[in-house]
């Protein structure tokens, strides 16, 4: 059996429909994400726009990962125009279950660091992760993101169980970073 090939690529709004049973597939499947699925109520028409809006807007992105053909990971950014903080950018990841494990991860990450220490404004990039998403944290930490804080209790789960949100961070300029 050959190995599919991945390939990574921005977001298309012909992609609204695949993508948007891609993030209700994830919604449903993963215990790592703030969103429940019943909370997902983005229609493909309604996603057409908003990759759209990230296609235009030069600090934000939509990445796709694609295994023949099909969506099997996403990131996506978001970045704050107020001119004191609009030098960082957050993004949310995820990968299909069925593809886990596989680089699809690492490969959008990297790309998105690209991206990153390509655009002029943009100088740090962080993330939010809950902290018993090990396998995520890794990940993360073997491409150079570092822990800068934790929300205590700050996700409750069904049945009154709560988890720290951690913050991580990374500056794809390293050379950039001022101390105080």
């Amino acid at each position: 059996m050959k190995a599919a090939k991945i390939s990574i690529r921005d977001a298309k709004p012909a992609d609204a429909g695949e993508l948007n049973r891609f993030i209700r597939h994830i919604y449903g499947d993963s215990d790592h994400l703030v969103t429940k699925a019943s909370e997902f109520r983005t229609r493909p028409f309604r996603q057409r726009f908003w990759i759209a809006g990230k296609a235009s807007n030069p600090f934000e992105t939509c990445l796709v990962a694609t295994e023949d053909g099909k969506i099997v990971g996403m990131l996506d950014s978001w970045t704050d125009r107020r001119a004191r903080i609009k030098h960082v950018t957050t993004f949310a990841m995820s990968v299909h279950p069925d593809r886990e494990r596989r680089g699809i991860g690492i490969f959008l990450l990297n790309e998105f660091i690209k991206w990153v220490a390509e655009n002029p404004r943009l100088e740090k990039i962080e993330l939010h992760v809950h902290a018993d998403n090990t396998g995520a944290i890794a990940l993360y930490e073997k491409v150079g993101f570092t822990m800068e804080g934790m929300r205590k209790r700050a996700i409750k789960y069904d049945e009154n169980r709560f988890i720290d949100d951690i913050l991580m961070a990374y500056w794809p300029n390293s050379s950039n970073v001022e101390t105080q």
